[in-house]
């Protein structure tokens, strides 16, 4: 299919402003009745964009998630969080689940969009880590993250909900609040909203389908050295299911947060343990600097090799149904180190990996509570998580439950709470 329009970086793509697709939404655009207006942008995603908008009836700044008009047929998100929502307060997992303020839906030239409206954030981790100096966040702020997720996960299990998606890009953090400025204050702190011209190949105007310019993301995110305070946000439940509801459930989680029984298709019958194995993956990035699984191109031989190197032997029907292990491993299962391949994962034991994170390579420089044995904890944690087998991954309970977290993580959680004043999400003067 040849091409519309010119394509632009650092937006959505442009592709998707055809009947079914993206609504062609602008700064100045008021929804539902006057209620909402649009002062800038926030995000996209493949399925949706993401603006910010004036909230006149209870002056604030809220997110608008405008789905796209496919999306909007059959996407479950919005009736995921509503039921989320009516959870139990009690749970301290439930602040970290993005909050669904309020819904609704129009017409617009590219069909039907449901507008699903939540709580502004100041980015994701990803992003976070992205534009600080270190890729890190100050280690007990890193710990009150793992703690946050895994409570937060810990809520949507004991609901009855997997999530399907967990990574860092899903992760946002909680920005300072800002509802009491005027849209002008907005634009001195956060910049204007900058333009790109929408133009077709064929130079017709792109109009009703498409707006005649996009807009390009504001960037409202601190970088993560500079957290103190954070606070989580797990967001995005387009492909999220309810248990109970879900005979032959898929993922949608990319491929080097995966679990390994996605790898060789085989039925998603442990739907909850596929999420414990993404956030332990994610964890370790969130604790530290890099990924766990590292690979030139996310090749997925690549990264099942990396899973071997970290953890040891994978189930016998995997490994000898794997048609490309003879690239990685000998006949007896040793690693082949072989210079001249392209992308080259490399033997590293899961106990190595953690004194590569990036916070200390001796006992005398690690930032970690060595001597206490934060890291035989958190290797314990890790193992507990990315068990081969989906059966033996142990639950989220259980893991709130283990020495890491009930010595480390949730402490620095705790600590966070009675540290933090006017907001959640201080960043450091």
């Amino acid at each position: 299919m040849k091409d519309i329009y010119h394509p632009e970086v650092d937006v959505e793509d442009l592709e998707n402003y055809v009947p079914g697709g993206y609504h062609p939404t602008l700064i100045g655009d008021i929804f539902f009745g006057g209620r909402y207006t649009v002062v800038h942008k926030l995000g996209f995603s493949g399925y949706s964009t993401i603006w910010l908008a004036r909230d006149h009836q209870c002056q604030r700044y809220v997110s608008l998630k405008i789905l796209t008009a496919e999306a909007s047929l059959d996407s479950p998100e919005g009736d995921i969080l509503h039921y989320l929502m009516k959870g139990d307060n009690a749970h301290p997992g439930k602040r970290f689940i993005a909050p669904l303020l309020d819904h609704f839906s129009f017409h617009g030239p590219n069909g039907h969009h449901r507008c699903l409206v939540g709580e502004p954030a100041a980015g994701s981790i990803a992003q976070s880590k992205e534009n600080s100096t270190n890729f890190m966040f100050p280690t007990d702020a890193a710990r009150s993250i793992a703690a946050q997720l895994l409570l937060g996960v810990s809520y949507l299990h004991e609901r009855g909900i997997c999530h399907g998606d967990l990574h860092l890009n899903n992760f946002l953090l909680r920005t300072p609040n800002f509802d009491g400025i005027s849209t002008a204050e907005l634009y001195k702190r956060f910049g204007p909203p900058f333009e790109v011209p929408v133009r077709r190949v064929d130079g017709k105007s792109g109009a009703p389908n498409a707006p005649p310019h996009a807009i390009y993301s504001t960037v409202m995110n601190i970088p993560a050295n500079e957290f103190n305070n954070p606070q989580i946000i797990i967001s995005d439940y387009g492909t999220s299911f309810k248990v109970a509801d879900t005979s032959a459930p898929s993922l949608h989680t990319p491929v080097l947060y995966a679990p390994p029984e996605d790898f060789f298709n085989e039925p998603i019958t442990q739907a909850t343990a596929s999420d414990i194995w993404t956030l332990g993956v994610s964890m370790y990035e969130v604790l530290g600097e890099r990924p766990l699984f590292e690979t030139f191109a996310w090749d997925r031989d690549d990264i099942f090799a990396e899973m071997i190197s970290t953890l040891g032997q994978p189930p016998e029907r995997w490994w000898k149904y794997w048609q490309n292990r003879a690239e990685f491993f000998n006949e007896d299962g040793s690693w082949i180190d072989d210079f001249r391949r392209i992308s080259t994962p490399v033997f590293r034991r899961l106990p190595q990996r953690l004194w590569d994170m990036g916070r200390g390579e001796t006992e005398q420089t690690s930032e970690w509570d060595v001597a206490g044995g934060e890291l035989r904890a958190l290797e314990n944690l890790l193992r507990a998580m990315m068990k081969f087998e989906p059966r033996q991954r142990s639950t989220a309970d259980q893991l709130l439950g283990s020495e890491y977290m009930v010595k480390w993580a949730l402490p620095a959680w705790e600590s966070q709470g009675r540290q933090k004043t006017a907001h959640p999400t201080d960043a450091k003067s």
